[in-house]
């Protein structure tokens, strides 16, 4: 596999039977290539849940992607494939596709459309059958080989399939011994058929402390199901995965049982403290819960719990576990045990991430999106639409979707159960009217905002809860924020004022956010220097780091009495967070700065920086009232000073940076901006161009096919800006140090 990513293909699909290893395998290819790349995704489509193949699936799949890659996406009406490629179509990424077979037509579709539109992207795809897209290279992964009938002990070692059956026996505690029977060792190995996840099953039952002899006769007591009716040419190897399951299920303790079917609620993993709060009840005590969970991973029927303290199912056993849990008449119970628990996450989230463990709650609510979209989908099924909407307002309120950048999924997600539900005067509906309208706002997608603001005050005024903090925030949002009146304040501090009184202080923070946003950008300076004071203080007070750096960047708005712009810090901080929504409003900001300086060329480079991330991610704060304002004035005196042929150049040069090159001209590199960083890789091919050898020398050089060379080297072109491989070599040597041992720039943090 590694050889055929190697050699340049751009798809590799890795077809096989249930059980033989299609996902552990494409796992570690990805782990053993991973350096290789400027990002290296794994993406499980199990998670998909079981109705997965619905009208937006597509769009699932891309935000599954946009997710894992950390797309910083705010386009509301924008394509998402469109999105996905015009972020990776000039970068190295491997992406992994797992379980693709329930999806297939879609993945198919997906996967040609980036690899045709995209140079240097690889897709790896497990799947049952093929996808049959353009240059698919298709790798058969059949089950392993397995020992002759009645063969010695060392003649079997030599069998793949005994080679990992002693291999997990060692991992279950029960290591395979000369003093073991080795005849029945052998028939054991050879009933598997060698698929990888019945032995791995057998070796949890022989850690058991079960005998080879008694695990083959309690699985070859299975051996009716392959005549029984309905069975005739069912392949062997999927009767003995349905078998071992069974034995595994039959090994569990009923308690055990039901933990792992009660586990099939969740969706995208879960933790330890989720799973007690949804198994566990009068039948099963709370404090077995990790007893239980210790038995299931032991017996490779869940995964163990990874780096971020979540467990994991296997495709197959949550299938045989939600066939059970059904069969138990628990399906129901247990899916709204699972809807309570998020609810209450997310409302836990929502009232305590104001505070010195804010991105922890960030983290957290993240980590569980997939759960959240879940129990969201279970309300909409139930005619429980008021308590989708609670979740997803709470969800709103912790700001996750902003820090991540999923802040359109979500509300999209809000405005389906709108539609869903009745338009009755609730709370909730209100609240929510008034949520999704405010983020399209910030957005800079003031007609969307301003139709579901009407209807929210609507809604609101007929229920005489026109006054209500939501709907003050809302307005007050659309009239400063939008249209420049200053007139939204007075609503914005009653909004803050109303959502305090209430307790709802993250809601209370947001709203003095934003009247300290709009003060800086329409004045007057006492306001938008009381406004920013405010934020500061509250942020300090509660120790949300995040919610400070966006409080110390009112503090540079224009028009403060003395606004703070020579402090980068704030902006270091919010990229070493993960802020994806931020740095585009500091390099937006930091161009006025630059422009009131007389930093012309800087502040032109930055305008077009910043036209070029808002056109990458899809924000339109400069269709905004102030942003527009403060803008025009800048580009007014830019071209007053440079002329339209130099302005022009310069707007030009911000425009073709990447993203991170943008950021960097924040940070105060006025006079040029910073040159582009090749990856160690890309560093070690512009040096062998600068000795001269041909692309075949280097492709011996660095262990890669002549093609992919070609493609980096179009890559680096393209970057540098540079004709050919005699500049190349030119830009090479001027970088080489006195010693002509040149030093590779310092490796860049990966992102997804």
């Amino acid at each position: 596999m590694c050889e055929r990513l190697n050699a340049g293909d751009r798809t590799v699909t890795l077809t096989g039977s249930p059980g033989v290893g299609k996902t552990r395998f494409a796992g570690e290819v990805l782990m053993q290539m991973n350096e290789h790349y400027d990002a290296a995704v794994f993406i499980r489509l199990a998670e998909l849940g079981v109705n997965a193949n619905t009208p937006d699936t597509l769009h699932r799949i891309c935000n599954l992607l946009i997710a894992a890659l950390r797309i910083s996406h705010h386009q509301p009406s924008a394509d998402l494939v469109d999105v996905l490629i015009e972020h990776v179509h000039d970068r190295r990424v491997l992406i992994v596709l797992d379980n693709c077979e329930q999806v297939l037509d879609t993945v198919a579709d997906l996967v040609n459309r980036i690899i045709t539109e995209t140079a240097t992207v690889q897709v790896i795809a497990t799947s049952r059958a093929y996808l049959d897209v353009q240059g698919e290279h298709r790798v058969h992964l059949g089950p392993l080989s397995t020992p002759a009938e009645h063969a010695d002990r060392a003649a079997a070692e030599r069998s793949e399939a005994v080679r990992l059956l002693a291999d997990r026996a060692v991992t279950a505690g029960r290591p395979l011994t000369e003093q073991d029977d080795w005849s029945a060792i052998v028939d054991l190995v050879r009933w598997s058929a060698g698929v990888p996840l019945v032995l791995e099953l057998i070796a949890a039952q022989l850690g058991a402390g079960r005998a080879p002899a008694v695990v083959l006769d309690r699985l070859q007591g299975g051996e009716s199901l392959k005549y029984g009716a309905g069975a005739r040419g069912i392949p062997s190897h999927h009767l003995a995965l349905d078998i071992a399951i069974t034995e595994s299920w039959d090994l569990c303790s009923p308690q055990q049982q039901r933990v792992w079917a009660r586990l099939t609620a969740f969706t995208g993993g879960f933790t330890l403290e989720a799973a007690e709060q949804v198994c566990a009840d009068e039948l099963i005590d709370c404090d077995e819960i990790l007893s239980a969970l210790d038995h299931l991973v032991r017996h490779s029927i869940i995964e163990g719990a990874s780096a971020d303290a979540r467990y994991r199912q296997h495709t197959f056993l949550r299938e045989y576990g939600r066939r059970s849990l059904s069969t138990f008449g628990e399906l129901d119970e247990i899916s709204e045990r699972h809807c309570s628990w998020v609810a209450r996450l997310v409302r836990c989230a929502a009232e305590r991430c104001f505070g010195p463990e804010e991105v922890r709650w960030l983290d957290l609510v993240n980590a569980e999106s997939r759960n959240i979209i879940a129990a969201v989908a279970w309300c909409a099924e139930h005619d429980d639409v008021e308590r989708g909407l609670a979740i997803m307002v709470d969800v709103l309120l912790t700001r996750a979707p902003f820090f991540f950048a999923t802040e359109i999924q979500v509300c999209h997600q809000v405005e389906d159960l709108l539609r869903d539900g009745p338009a009755v005067a609730s709370d909730v509906r209100i609240s929510a009217l008034a949520m999704v309208s405010w983020v399209w706002i910030a957005l800079g997608e003031q007609a969307r905002g301003k139709e579901l603001l009407d209807e929210c005050v609507h809604l609101a005024r007929k229920a005489g809860k026109g006054d209500a903090p939501a709907v003050q925030f809302a307005e007050g949002t659309y009239e400063a924020l939008a249209l420049g009146l200053r007139s939204g304040f007075v609503k914005l501090a009653a909004a803050s004022a109303g959502f305090r009184a209430a307790g709802a202080n993250v809601a209370a923070y947001m709203a003095d956010l934003f009247h300290a946003m709009t003060a800086g950008l329409l004045g007057p300076a006492e306001e938008a220097d009381r406004m920013s004071r405010c934020c500061v203080a509250q942020a300090s007070r509660g120790g949300a780091e995040w919610a400070l750096t966006w409080a110390e960047w009112t503090r540079g708005l224009p028009e403060c009495s003395e606004p703070v712009t020579d402090n980068p810090e704030p902006l270091r901080r919010q990229i070493a967070l993960g802020d994806l929504w931020g740095p585009g409003w500091w390099v937006e900001r930091n161009a006025w700065e630059l422009a009131s300086d007389g930093d012309y060329v800087g502040a032109a480079r930055r305008i077009g920086g910043s036209d070029s991330l808002q056109a990458r991610h899809g924000v339109h704060f400069n269709g905004l009232a102030g942003f527009r304002y403060h803008r025009g004035k800048a580009k007014a005196a830019i071209a007053l000073v440079l002329g339209p042929v130099e302005s022009t150049a310069a707007y030009r040069e911000g425009s073709r940076l990447a993203d991170e090159q943008i950021v960097a001209l924040a940070f105060g590199d006025a006079d040029s901006p910073p040159e582009p960083a090749l990856t160690e890789r890309q560093w070690t091919i512009a040096k062998l161009v600068a000795r001269k050898l041909k692309n075949p020398q280097i492709a011996a050089v660095v262990r890669f096919s002549t093609r992919t060379v070609e493609n980096e080297l179009s890559t680096i072109y393209d970057l540098l800006g540079l004709d050919g491989r005699r500049q190349l070599a030119e830009w090479y040597q001027a970088r080489s140090a006195p010693t002509c041992a040149p030093t590779a720039p310092a490796r860049q943090r990966r992102r997804g």
